[in-house]
């Protein structure tokens, strides 16, 4: 029986790889046939509800086709937005980049500036807001200078140098402090300066000052200001016209789930769509070959009369295989049944053998009752005659 079960296992599969090959010949045979006619003949035929319809496969396969195209773009359009949000971050990042090197660029321009209107009297008008503010600051830098210099010119022993170091240090950290709030000021005044500049309403900056700087005074350094500003401003522009845009692809992409995962589903789904069209090119095919819709699609080429004439031998020959793997299995049902009735039969002779030996176990005990009841006689005929 196990040279039958191999024999089986081997039928098997010799009918699995002959049944994918003839899968294959019918799938090329339909999308051969498909593909060579550019309408589906036989769709005014009628047939019964429970047969393939060429018509009927043609449309599915195109509806098929349509969904397969829809979800490939709808993956085009979502990669191409993953993309393109890579390069607006980029680019945004870029733009941040600049944003900041023209920012450091322009404080010392600022500085400078500030620093010249608030030292060019002609500039009065505009400084004398920040005046007093600047004479504030100035004053705290002259008194610790000049706390600086006493300490410089002061002599003793150790404990003194001790002391007028430390005062020293303090005395430096109070006036670098009230140097950077001076700078700071100074910033202040050139940005504002520039912002006047431009926006003449209202403007704090006299005609006679316009006219000062329009004949050369500090007039380099605030073009230089006003062109690091005019960047800024079309850097801030174009940073945020890229972050609008970044926005609204974002809230695109968000609004129908992860893209990631949507990507990963709509490939699922035309791997699965494809597999459905292969299986209607093979129901195609099959149902081309038949003597009732041969006809319509008439005459053959070349190449699909050898693949019908491979399809034609494969299907006699898993026929044969059909044939063989059902007698196989006959055979080895029929194996099946003589083993259990050889069991069967070791049963029933197991169970005569303890039948048997009960039977001679049965005799003895008989033969030894039989015996004691004698015993039992010729004892009672003893006893009755010693009575007498």
């Amino acid at each position: 029986m196990e040279d039958r079960k191999k024999t089986l296992r081997d039928l098997e599969a010799s009918k699995a790889q002959s049944q994918e090959v003839l899968d294959k010949l019918l799938g090329n045979l339909g999308e051969s046939l498909i593909s060579r006619n550019e309408s589906c003949p036989g769709q005014n035929i009628s047939v019964e509800s429970d047969k393939d319809n060429p018509f009927i496969l043609w449309q599915e396969k195109k509806r098929l086709d349509n969904e397969v195209a829809g979800a490939e773009d709808n993956i085009r359009t979502i990669e191409t937005d993953l993309r393109r949000l890579g390069e607006l971050e980029e680019e945004i990042s870029r733009k941040e980049r600049e944003k900041n090197e023209k920012a450091k660029e322009i404080i010392p321009v600022y500085t400078e500036l500030g620093r010249l209107v608030m030292t060019d009297s002609g500039f009065d008008r505009f400084s004398s807001v920040y005046e007093q503010e600047m004479n504030d600051i100035t004053l705290k830098i002259d008194y610790q200078q000049k706390k600086l210099d006493e300490l410089d010119n002061t002599e003793g022993n150790f404990f003194i140098r001790v002391t007028k170091g430390v005062r020293g240090m303090v005395n430096r950290a109070i006036l670098s402090k009230n140097e950077a709030e001076l700078e700071k000021l100074y910033r202040l005044v050139g940005e504002q300066f520039l912002e006047d500049l431009e926006n003449p309403q209202p403007r704090r900056i006299s005609n006679e000052e316009v006219k000062l700087l329009e004949e050369g005074i500090i007039c380099t350094q605030a073009l230089k200001g006003r062109e690091l500003r005019n960047q800024q401003i079309t850097l801030n522009g174009e940073s945020e016209k890229l972050r609008k845009e970044r926005r609204e692809i974002a809230d695109a992409l968000d609004e129908k789930g992860n893209p990631a995962r949507r990507i990963s589903e709509l490939e699922v789904f035309i791997s699965n769509t494809r597999d459905g069209i292969q299986k209607i090119y093979r129901r195609f095919g099959a149902c081309a070959r038949t003597a009732e819709w041969r006809v319509h699609f008439s005459p053959f080429t070349e190449t699909e009369i050898i693949q019908d004439e491979k399809i034609g031998s494969i299907t006699e020959s898993l026929c044969d295989m059909e044939k063989k793997i059902e007698a196989v299995k006959i055979a080895i049902a029929i194996d099946n049944e003589n083993a259990a009735i050889a069991k069967l039969r070791q049963s029933i002779d197991d169970k005569q053998r303890v039948i048997n030996e009960a039977q001679t176990e049965i005799s003895e005990l008989n033969g030894q009752i039989a015996a004691a009841e004698k015993r039992i006689g010729e004892l009672s005929e003893k006893q009755h005659g010693e009575e007498q």
